[in-house]
């Protein structure tokens, strides 16, 4: 068995997830860094963390890494599951299958990598596991309906499952970060096939979403950097009884509170606006 603690870090090669990597192994954490991107993992393991190829949509890859991890180290001590993508359009325009693959992946995967590292936990009477929401599971917003749809189900997830493991002292943590700035997040975010503008009734919608969008994520007022965001997850996993979610990012606090205040109609009134034409 291994000296160092063990952290496993889904999403890894990019934004939060490599930030969260870096600030774990500088707190003598072995990191194993998950991720697709061979490029990225090759400078990860540079930086000497124990980065893998692995899609975590594939249950059979991802119990092998873990049963990997667990025969030598014994458990996993901390999983952050960081893993996920976005999905924005209409909702009346989402494909199905659009949608069915962003579940599987923002929603689906961190619950099959939770079953995959809670035995070992259970069995040691410890461990972590963070899971990277948004204040998307807070409130919904128009022209991001499914992605709502995911981080409201992770919400779910987290708080049911955080409820049902801590008799056995395994402590289960939702992040919620407002937009991070400065990541590929919006460029990867997935949408509608487009149409003919001509043939397309939410054409000025969806520009007008679009523009709005590309502009928040480069304010900062609104926005928090990857390594904040990575800063928070560190502070749940050294917390020796973290709270069950943390909103990260004053903007996202405020809106938070604002939904509370707000009645639906208000809500969608104000959201709105610039994006009718």
């Amino acid at each position: 068995m291994g000296d160092k603690p063990v952290a496993l870090v889904t999403g890894a090669t990019s934004g939060i997830g490599q930030a969260t990597c870096h600030r774990l192994r500088d707190r003598g954490y072995r990191v194993f860094a998950v991720g697709r991107n061979p490029d990225a993992l090759e400078l990860l393991r540079s930086r000497g963390l124990d980065a893998r190829a692995v899609d975590v949509t594939e249950e059979a890859a991802v119990t092998m890494l873990v049963r990997e991890i667990e025969a030598e180290h014994g458990a996993v001590d901390v999983l952050v599951n960081n893993a996920g993508y976005g999905l924005s359009g209409p909702l009346e325009q989402v494909a199905l299958a659009d949608l069915r693959s962003l579940l599987e992946t923002n929603v689906v995967a961190v619950l099959r990598l939770c079953q995959a590292v809670l035995p070992a936990m259970r069995c040691r009477g410890s461990g972590t596991i963070v899971n990277l929401g948004s204040t998307a599971g807070r409130f919904t917003t128009p022209g991001a309906g499914a992605y709502h749809i995911s981080k409201y189900g992770l919400s779910a997830l987290s708080l049911g499952l955080a409820a049902e493991v801590r008799q056995w002292g395994v402590r289960v943590v939702l992040i919620e970060p407002t937009g991070v700035r400065a990541t590929n997040f919006i460029a990867n975010r997935v949408g509608p096939a487009r149409r003919d503008p001509g043939d397309d009734p939410y054409a000025e919608f969806k520009r007008r979403y679009d523009r709005i969008s590309a502009g928040m994520a480069k304010m900062p007022v609104v926005t928090v950097t990857a390594d904040t965001v990575a800063a928070a997850v560190v502070r749940a996993v050294e917390n020796r009884d973290p709270k069950p979610r943390y909103v990260v990012g004053l903007s996202g606090k405020a809106s938070v509170a604002a939904r509370r205040l707000l009645t639906d109609r208000m809500w969608d009134r104000i959201l709105m606006t610039g994006l009718k034409p």
